[in-house]
């Protein structure tokens, strides 16, 4: 919330100088954070590795759920015919079981949470990077995220699909930049 405020801050000075500094060319550009990450290549790897993360943890929560529905249909099964202290025993086994199933869950679900910010994080990052070289190279004053109180903005301000570009180039980059140097080395003997 700290950092949509002072980017809606931002935005409201750069609205209120407009008028002065159109005259002088302020270049502004508008970008969807939320569309590049949801969309580049390493937003849809890390939200693979999400759900393959989640498919383990619910296939694990899910077998220990039948165990306990198992030990739950045994013991409706035999409460008649169970003495006191073992009725009591099995029954205490089973509420281990529903505690057990509870706490996985619990780790499970902080787990997902953590996993996602840290994997959306080191997206973000590499959004931030790219963003970062698109304002050197062209020169922007100002960039505003869409989802931050952008109103409207012309198509020809909207940097996204490039940004979401450089995001999935970079993705490739950095397995081919050994091989070059590689062949660099053995360029250079030539």
């Amino acid at each position: 919330m700290r950092k949509t405020g002072i980017i809606g801050m931002a935005a409201f000075a750069a609205i209120l100088f407009a008028g002065a500094t159109l005259a002088q060319g302020l270049r502004i550009a508008v970008v969807d954070i939320n569309k590049v990450l949801n969309e580049s290549e390493a937003g849809q790897a890390a939200k693979k590795k999400m759900e393959t993360r989640y498919g383990e943890l619910k296939k694990n929560i899910d077998a220990k759920q039948d165990e306990a529905r198992k030990m739950k249909d045994e013991l409706d099964k035999q409460k008649v015919m169970l003495g006191k202290e073992k009725l009591k025993e099995r029954e205490d086994a089973l509420q281990a079981k529903v505690n057990e199933v509870r706490q996985l869950t619990q780790e499970g679900e902080r787990e997902m949470q953590s996993r996602q910010g840290e994997l959306t994080r080191e997206v973000l990052k590499r959004i931030e990077v790219q963003i970062e070289a698109l304002v050197k190279a062209e020169k922007y004053d100002l960039v505003l995220e869409r989802s931050t109180g952008v109103v409207h903005a012309v198509d020809s301000m909207d940097i996204t699909a490039r940004v979401l570009d450089l995001v999935n180039k970079d993705r490739k980059e950095p397995a081919p930049k050994q091989e070059p140097g590689a062949k660099k080395g053995a360029g250079g003997g030539k």
